[in-house]
């Protein structure tokens, strides 16, 4: 019987062992180093509906650069997002894969009835209260950048331009030079300089096409709002709104273009997002008129608000109720009361309230005692005097019950590590982010939402 040598098979063992360890460290080297590693690059249009290219030949849009990614990859028939239907609350639900109540971006702009904050909104990232999908990259040694997301002003990108306020001025300027990434608002100026206002939509995809040329990010994020501002001006679908969209679309297609001229086309996956969709509003009912009139807002001689005891959040379509003092049980009865008197006026536009178990289901703003969901074609206005009902501004309005379809908002998945589908069902506004990670090999933990089908890490 032949005795085996156990010092030549431990020999072997650790030359085996030191050989595998070797062609992992060189693996793991090559895709470190390689300019062919895979980027993600996330772009919000801001108010796209699935309809827009679901439906594309009733509608007559010439929007060849969706169409392809489309065609090319997997989009959804309507994803589902959060209460309420609005930018900021649902942009932070992607990139944290949790609803409002959890995230802490609850609307787009803090109770403020003084007008303390000058207009202002959620920009700031601290406002954020769970680890976002940038922190999570940043722990796996993915390089970030980002163009215009809201709330992320202070965030930890690695090439941040934040969304903040109109740049009209050089003071404007100046801020968001130092708002921004050292250096890299003034070279956004400069590379921009004929594509009209800062911070508008040619100017961010200019941004976008510079810092992919020169920073490389491994991941990007990018918010366009002309859509989402035309459809309010001249309602959804309408004609001046498609032309909007289709000069979006040429946006992305320089994006790909330039993507194209770097080598980097067939490493690059695109997700294609909204946060909302869009509805018709004609009407509009002011609840504070019938607050103030119930002594629960008190206002001077020309209506401006000296205090207050119970005040909203506006979001046209639907309307969450906080209290100054939540253990004040009275005001909040007295506000539920008038609330539900207004309900039953057909006329009044209101096609729900919804209580705190209600909120707390929809994951929305757990601050509220009460909310109200308006019913299509009506919205809330923030009159506090005059009369209660009247005809609206705008022509189209979002925030609404995402329990719409109208409401749901757009999702294209396109490129690589994307398998093509004819269609993508059950996406929900919280998937984007992990699905994003996905796509680089990289899982977000404890989150709600999933990373879809379809997709595969690098």
């Amino acid at each position: 019987m032949r005795r085996i040598d156990r010092s030549h098979l431990a020999s072997q063992r650790h030359r085996i062992v030191l050989a595998l360890a070797l062609m992992c460290l060189a693996q793991r080297s090559y895709a470190q180093n390689s300019s062919s590693e895979r980027q993600v690059i996330v772009i919000s249009i801001d108010g796209l509906t699935p309809v827009e290219y679901e439906e594309l030949a009733a509608h007559h849009l010439q929007i060849p650069n969706l169409e392809a990614m489309r065609a090319g990859g997997c989009a959804s028939p309507g994803v589902l997002v959060t209460l309420p239907a609005s930018t900021y609350p649902n942009h932070t639900a992607m990139i944290t894969g949790v609803p409002p109540a959890l995230h802490g971006v609850i609307s787009n702009t803090p109770i403020d009835p003084f007008n303390l904050e000058n207009g202002g909104w959620y920009y700031y990232a601290d406002k954020i209260k769970v680890p976002t999908l940038w922190q999570v990259m940043r722990r796996a040694g993915v390089k970030t950048a980002a163009v215009s997301w809201p709330v992320t002003v202070g965030a930890e990108i690695d090439y941040l331009l934040p969304e903040y306020r109109p740049v009209r001025t050089e003071e404007d300027a100046a801020l968001m030079r130092a708002l921004s990434t050292p250096g890299l608002f003034h070279e956004a100026e400069v590379m921009g300089k004929d594509s009209g206002p800062a911070m508008g939509d040619a100017w961010r995809t200019e941004a976008v096409i510079d810092i992919l040329r020169t920073r490389k990010p491994q991941m990007m994020f990018l918010h366009l709002s002309g859509l989402d501002e035309a459809q309010h001006k001249y309602g959804p679908h309408s004609p001046e709104s498609h032309a909007e969209l289709e000069v979006l679309d040429g946006d992305i297609g320089k994006i790909r273009r330039s993507v194209e001229t770097s080598g980097k086309a067939g490493n690059t996956a695109w997700i294609i997002v909204s946060d909302h969709g869009f509805l018709a509003v004609s009407k509009v009912m002011n609840p504070m008129v019938a607050l103030r009139e119930a002594g629960l807002i008190t206002t001077d001689a020309n209506g401006k608000v000296t205090a207050w005891k119970v005040y909203p959040r506006n979001h046209t379509g639907s309307l969450f109720l906080e209290a100054k003092d939540k253990g004040d049980a009275q005001s909040i009865a007295k506000a539920t009361a008038v609330m539900q008197e207004l309900a039953k006026d057909p006329e009044n536009g209101i096609a729900k309230l919804d209580s705190v178990e209600d909120l707390k289901g929809l994951g929305a703003d757990p601050d509220a005692f009460l909310a109200a969901e308006a019913a299509p074609g009506f919205g809330f206005g923030n009159g506090i005097s005059g009369p209660l009902r009247t005809s609206s501004a705008q022509k189209g309005a979002h925030g609404y019950s995402p329990s719409l379809a109208e409401m749901h908002a757009s999702f294209i998945l396109f490129g690589a590590g994307v398998q093509p589908c004819k269609s993508l069902p059950g996406v929900r506004i919280m998937d984007v982010g992990p699905t994003a990670a996905a796509l680089l090999g990289v899982t977000m933990p404890n989150t709600q939402g999933v990373a879809v089908d379809h997709v595969a890490g690098r």
